[in-house]
């Protein structure tokens, strides 16, 4: 709101020996704060995006980092096996304690499970997981059962948004440039040969950026799939899609799980950039 300050300016003539201050009226009036665009109801998308996944538990949840809320969101406290997401928090745990910026960093861009299992056993395992989950504040993110096993993490959609805030806002710059960086550079095809691109990368192609950490797994009976990251401008969007699929192994299995995922992520992107 613009408010103004206005007046009588008829002023009565000074005697003639008297010399009176001249100013300048100030005409300066504030620029009007600028109203923030509302934010897009993701609704009949996110239906879109439920759809597209059969066979399998799903959830999903999209934070607008812009609008400071989260947008879209289904059943986003189920729990599944991180598989490499956690790999976010051996990095961050690994940088915290003074590891090596590249070797976190290649760990993430490649997803490099040899690099996981050094930072894994050389920090302290399960304790890595507690440690991150207690400082992020994860209500729903559990160490895996067996200590050698890092993949089986359990976490929700909801505590992977809160781990990607706590990246790009409260982690030191020195560890979010090295996070954020080695997300934007995830390579198409994974330290192990898998193609890493499904979900996020392959739907949102070159429409607007995006950095990813993606996670696979079989056989929890079937394909286990998640694709998390972030999509838009100044990484406006965290976007988490996590799935569990019951369809069984080998990599036609996988070919066609994962092209459910990558629909459910597009089904997303109008609203996305809008």
């Amino acid at each position: 709101k613009i408010t103004g300050h206005g007046g009588d300016t008829t002023t009565a003539d000074p005697p003639a020996t008297t010399t009176m201050p001249t100013t300048t009226p100030s005409t300066t009036t504030p620029s009007p704060t600028p109203t923030p665009a509302p934010t897009v109801n993701f609704q009949k998308a996110v239906d879109q995006a439920v759809a597209s996944v059969t066979g399998a538990q799903f959830a999903l949840a999209v934070y607008d980092r812009q609008q400071n809320v989260l947008v879209a969101d289904y059943q986003d406290e189920l729990p599944f096996y991180t598989e490499s997401v956690v790999k976010l928090l051996i990095g961050l745990d690994s940088l915290d304690r003074g590891g090596n910026p590249a070797t976190v960093s290649e760990m993430l861009s490649r997803s490099d499970d040899n690099t996981a299992d050094k930072l894994w056993g050389a920090d302290g395992g399960v304790a890595i997981v507690t440690r991150m989950a207690a400082k992020i504040g994860l209500q729903h993110t559990t160490p895996p059962h067996n200590p050698g096993e890092w993949g089986d993490t359990r976490t929700t959609a909801g505590d992977v948004v809160q781990i990607y805030q706590y990246i790009l806002g409260v982690a030191p710059a020195a560890e979010r440039d090295v996070v954020v960086a080695a997300l934007h550079a995830a390579t198409q095809i994974a330290a192990d040969g898998t193609d890493q691109y499904f979900g996020i990368p392959y739907a949102v192609g070159t429409s607007a950026p995006w950095a990813v950490k993606q996670g696979w797994a079989c056989c929890e009976p079937g394909w286990v799939l998640n694709t998390t990251g972030l999509v838009g401008p100044s990484d406006r969007y965290i976007v988490v899609a996590l799935s569990s699929h019951n369809s069984g192994g080998g990599s036609r299995v996988r070919q066609t799980d994962s092209l459910q995922l990558t629909a459910a992520v597009r089904a997303l992107l109008p609203d996305l950039s809008s």
